[in-house]
């Protein structure tokens, strides 16, 4: 009995552990995203978004990690590239596009403080209220 509640106490250990996902959110030509949460050592009862998954027809093609988080994110240009929000839990916001087949970033905007009036549209979007 105590090897078997042992054996369970570390199986709920290691589920702890492990990431959530968020809702998958579905986009054009087989695609899907996803963000990867999980607490931070002094705020264990609350879960933030560490990556960002991208799949495309159920195989995952792209994860990227957030610098911390990865705050919100949209599929663009057709789902040839990924628009983002990432930064800390304070005090800075960087909003990046990046080529989901390469995984290179193109752009990046310090978002932190808004955006400029002459904003691209990729960074208009993404600004967007959800």
């Amino acid at each position: 009995v105590i090897a078997s509640l042992a054996c369970a106490i570390q199986l709920r250990a290691q589920d702890s552990d492990k990431p959530t996902e968020s809702k998958h959110v579905r986009g054009p030509n087989g695609l899907e995203g996803w963000t990867l949460n999980g607490p931070l050592p002094d705020r264990p009862n609350e879960e933030f978004p560490f990556t960002l998954v991208i799949a495309r027809n159920g195989r995952v093609v792209r994860k990227i990690e957030g610098s911390a988080f990865v705050w919100n994110w949209i599929f663009w240009s057709d789902g040839k590239q990924v628009a983002y929000e990432s930064g800390p839990l304070h005090f800075g916001l960087v909003c990046t596009l990046a080529d989901i087949r390469t995984g290179k970033e193109i752009s990046s905007y310090d978002c932190f403080h808004g955006i400029p009036a002459d904003a691209p549209d990729w960074l208009k979007a993404l600004e967007q209220p959800r």
